[in-house]
């Protein structure tokens, strides 16, 4: 089999690429003024107001853009304290800006109008003192203040330059030089023309600028024979990234450029059900001015419609509508009327004489559109087959002949384990629970009876590999599991999936050190959502502390139920490791608010009694429509009910304890790594999550140490003992649960400095056993905030690995203040550090094709793929490949790989695909044991162990994102985080 071929969809800058590029910087320099003015404020309203006052630059920022599109981006935080507007020109598309004048007249007025929200609050001449001085001191323009060009060649030979300028205008000079071209693609005999447009604001709402295609409009039959039909553009995003070691002749990072094309879904119905606390975006563009004076263009201007479910509510986010009446603009379209009837304020079918203002409400997952008296989700599916990615990036290279160089296709790895030679520690519940196979002369040979007890011999064979996996990841403790329900189906499903997760024949105990007990939940109070007390969330802080009162109500009769029911079960002579299973309703009802539900409350209920938990909700039987009711049949219940309640028994019982089918050794022996080190190899991963709750940002990490005998342990950050998995959730949720009662957030806000620190005394603390550690280079490497100083671990950014590949530098740490040498006593066991990079850090590709405008067949991979760069000497690059996951079978089909989205064939349509591509995982080893570090094959090895470890016996869908290790700690932290109000 010939190995795989991929190509990355990223890109050189040829060298003169900038040299028609005009870009120009306006500074705020009333920066200093509008913090003094923040200050005096929070001090003035202190006896009254203890929240933080927040300055409203995003309001400026939207404000500004509405009325002057010809701006790249409005004031943005571009370092401690300063702020910047960005605009850029070519040829074709030349620069045009307000001036400082013009745009002072609108800042004094923004001024005004934040000041004006502080009316009759505090004391009356406090508050007008600091407000007249606030007015005083912005009204003087400041001399010299003017729009400062940049010498584009600057950012060409160092993208760090100004403050990092480079990331923005780059891909927002791209954007212009394509901005109102055409191209087309063909799908045999098809032809399609695309009209690109520049759109302002990226994914958060905030800087540079992406391209979109025009409307297109799509008409189909669905699986069911009805007609749907909806519109969708082409969305292309340009993304400056860099490499570790990859240096142009300066010394300086040399920039890729990453080309990522998605699918972006316009409303053209009525939206009737949104994301409750999450914002809708809207495109606006404008064909004539907004204000006298202020040039516009075609751009797409980015806005937001609040939907926080406050009293105001589903207007125009930042009181826009206010600060475009103050400045004396052209108003906005009400919002109410975009959201009833979005294809009347859209040009969605291209009409080349619209001359009003465009607003494009745009879809997100879980939106709900009116349709004939019902509600519907949107009808297209999201995502481009590879082919359809690749004649795209392919003419969008053409337009940009002599300006973007694309790069060589990776070289392939050997083949991951796969069949009958993948070790059983990469095997999932589907490969262990799978009957034997007969063929059509066994069937026809064998009775009934004999292929019954051949698939009983099958199961019995396989119950040890299961009762073995988790008997070694508990290290022989036992363990007692809980069913607590309220409806019988609930108890009876779930047991009998117990059952099966377990190989059980009809008769057959569970295995001696696992005892499984159900208690009917007696109070159905117990499983109501919180009572509100007739408040709604636009009653905001009244809402918010009767959710709390009743929240400890819920938890103190949770914790009674546990106590007198469940507790009193349990052994305590054996102290098991428990867990349950609860049934807790219906998690979403209408009406119900999700800050009401019970979710929260089980969770620290239990964690507070010491069980670990896992949530199912009420299980409902299909209807029946047979017409005797007397019958005795027994219940059916569909494949989705019965889905999710075999990924809760198996989460509950796998992931929760941290459980593997076989032995490690086998998987790292496979990677290249020799026995003796296979045998005793400890792999840790330092793994974090950040949310928000409220005004608190969470931010949380901890250490997962996953040992070749099987066991799990995990350290927390302010601890020195590690402690085994399936215990830690019951700790960690014990410190949340007491954040939470305290209001105490601290300890759960992890800064850069803290994390590094943790980082630093993991890897010099590692065991007697060989040990490689594996962290994500994204917040290690640079934590950003004002509040940090930006304190982490800076080794880990792309400009200084290469460099400091063979220290630690830890120099700035407390309690090390050094750098450790790699022959460090402390550091024999350590065999190298792995840095991970994903997301927006690592591109699209194509697969098949060693060029973009090949024409060949391209096709996702149907198995855990591994390439390699070595384009970079020093450091080895290693890219790691999901196989295409069996919920994307669809996409696999010979017809479906070669369809565009309007394209159909044999009763298959494009666009009702849902087309999805496995993401790059970078994986980078230094800090590397010299014995391996001899060849380019033991370094692949080392590569390979994490590479290897994307599984998780619990999931059979597909490759989990990252190294199972990791993926269990991120996992236990979001478990939890909804005991801090976290809604994950």
């Amino acid at each position: 089999m010939q190995p795989p071929i991929v190509l990355p969809a990223r890109m050189n800058l040829a060298e003169d690429a900038l040299t028609d590029l005009e870009i120009a910087v306006l500074e705020f320099p009333f920066a200093e003024i509008v913090a003094d003015f923040r200050n005096s404020m929070e001090e003035v309203l202190l006896s009254n107001r203890k929240k933080k006052v927040w300055i409203p630059y995003r309001q400026l920022n939207n404000g500004l853009l509405a009325c002057a599109s010809t701006l790249t981006h409005g004031f943005e935080y571009f370092g401690t304290g300063n702020y910047r507007a960005l605009a850029v020109g070519t040829v074709e598309n030349p620069l045009r800006v307000p001036t400082p004048e013009q745009i002072h007249e609108l800042v004094i007025i923004w001024a005004q109008e934040w000041a004006k929200q502080f009316d009759g609050k505090g004391k009356t001449d406090q508050v007008n003192s600091v407000c007249d001085r606030l007015l005083e001191n912005m009204a003087i323009i400041p001399t010299n203040w003017n729009w400062q060009p940049i010498t584009p060649k600057t950012l060409i030979q160092n993208i760090n330059a100004e403050k990092g300028l480079g990331y923005q205008a780059i891909p927002s000079f791209l954007a212009t030089l394509l901005h109102e071209k055409k191209c087309i693609i063909r799908s045999g005999q098809r032809e399609q023309e695309i009209q690109w447009r520049k759109v302002q604001g990226d994914g958060s709402g905030r800087t540079g600028l992406f391209l979109v295609s025009q409307a297109f409009p799509a008409l189909y039959t669905d699986d069911y024979g009805n007609e749907r039909e909806g519109y969708f553009v082409y969305r292309l995003d340009f993304r400056v990234q860099t490499q570790a070691g990859r240096f142009n002749k300066n010394g300086k990072l040399k920039p890729w450029i990453f080309l990522h094309l998605s699918c972006q879904r316009y409303a053209h119905e009525p939206l009737i059900e949104t994301n409750y606390g999450r914002d809708i975006s809207v495109l606006m563009g404008m064909n004539e001015e907004r204000l006298s004076g202020y040039e516009v263009d075609s751009t797409l201007i980015r806005l937001t419609i609040d939907n926080s479910g406050r009293e105001d509510s589903h207007l125009w986010k930042f009181q826009l509508p206010n600060l475009l009446a103050a400045f004396k603009a052209r108003p906005l379209e009400i919002t109410d009327n975009i959201r009833c009837n979005p294809s009347r304020y859209g040009n969605l079918d291209n009409h080349p004489n619209w001359n009003r203002d465009e607003y494009y409400l745009v879809h997100a997952e879980g939106y709900k559109y009116e349709h004939e008296n019902h509600k519907r989700g949107h009808s297209i599916k999201p995502g481009f087959s590879l082919q359809e990615r690749g004649d795209i990036v392919s003419q969008v290279l053409e337009l940009l002949d002599g300006v973007l160089i694309s790069d060589n296709p990776m070289q392939s790895d050997i083949p991951a384990p796969s069949g009958q030679k993948t070790p059983l520690a990469m095997r999932d519940y589907e490969y262990i629970s799978q009957p034997p196979n007969f063929t059509k002369q066994q069937k026809e040979k064998l009775t009934e009876k004999e292929i019954k007890q051949r698939v009983d011999n099958r199961r019995q064979e396989r119950q040890t590999i299961i009762a073995d996996a988790i008997k070694r990841a508990l290290q022989g403790k036992p363990t007692h599991l809980f069913i607590l329900w309220r409806e019988r189906d609930t108890c009876d499903v779930t047991y009998q999936t117990l059952r099966d997760a377990f190989l059980l024949n009809e008769g057959e105990d569970f295995p001696e050190h696992i005892k499984v007990s159900s208690v009917w939940i007696n109070d159905p109070n117990l499983l109501k959502p919180l009572d509100t007390d007739g408040l709604a969330p636009k009653d905001r802080q009244e809402f918010d502390n009767q959710i709390r009162k009743q929240h400890q109500i819920k938890l103190d009769a949770w914790r009674n139920f546990l106590k007198h029911e469940v507790i009193a079960l349990i052994d305590p002579t054996t102290k098991p490791y428990c867990f349950a299973i609860v049934e807790i309703g219906q998690t979403k009802k209408k009406g119900v608010h999700p800050k009401q539900s019970i979710y929260r409350v089980v969770r620290e209920a239990c964690v507070l009694e010491k069980i670990g938990s896992q949530m199912v909700q009420t299980v409902k039987p299909k209807s029946s429509d047979k017409e005797d009711e007397s019958t005795d049949t027994s219940p059916s219940y569909s494949k989705k009910t019965e889905g999710r309640i075999l990924n809760a028994v198996l989460d509950v019982t796998l992931r929760q304890v941290g459980a593997l089918y076989g032995l490690l050794s086998e998987v790292y022996e496979g990677a290249g790594i020799p026995k003796e080190i296979a045998q005793n190899l400890d792999v840790i991963a330092l793994c974090r999550r950040k949310a928000t709750q409220g005004q608190e940002n969470i931010h949380y990490a901890l250490a997962v140490r996953l040992r070749a005998n099987g066991a799990v342990d995990v350290l927390f950050p302010d601890r020195n003992n590690w402690i085994p998995y399936a215990q830690v959730g019951i700790e960690l949720g014990q410190i949340f649960s007491r954040v939470r009662r305290d209001r105490n957030y601290k300890t759960v806000q992890l800064k850069g400095i803290e994390l590094v620190k943790f980082a630093a005394d993991v890897l010099t603390q590692v065991s007697e056993k060989p040990t490689l550690v594996l962290i994500e280079a994204d917040v290690w490497r640079n934590e950003r905030g004002e509040e940090n100083g930006g304190q982490a671990w800076f080794q880990l950014k792309n400009e200084y690995l290469l460099a400091k590949r063979d220290i630690l530098d830890f120099q700035h740490v407390p309690g090390h203040s050094c750098v450790y040498p790699r022959d460090h006593n402390q550091l024999g066991n350590l065999l190298g550090i792995i840095r991970f990079r994903t997301g927006d850090e690592t591109t699209q590709y194509i697969t098949n094709r060693q060029t973009w405008n090949e024409n060949s067949p391209a096709r996702d991979l149907i198995h855990l793929s591994g390439f390699y760069d070595t384009s970079i000497p020093e450091l080895l690059h290693y890219f790691s490949i999901g196989r295409l996951p069996k919920t994307q079978k669809a996409q696999d089909t010979p017809t479906a790989r070669e369809l565009y989205m309007l394209d159909s064939q044999n009763d298959e349509y494009g666009v009702n695909i849902a087309f999805k591509h496995q993401q790059m995982l970078e994986i980078l080893p230094f800090f590397v044991h010299p014995d391996f570090q001899k060849t380019e094959e033991s370094l692949k090895s080392l590569c390979r162990v994490p590479h290897y470890l994307r599984i998780s016996p619990a999931w059979s869908m597909g490759n989990i994102h990252s190294p199972y290790p990791m993926h269990l700690g991120k996992q236990l932290i979001k478990d939890h985080l909804c005991i801090l109000g976290v809604e994950v």
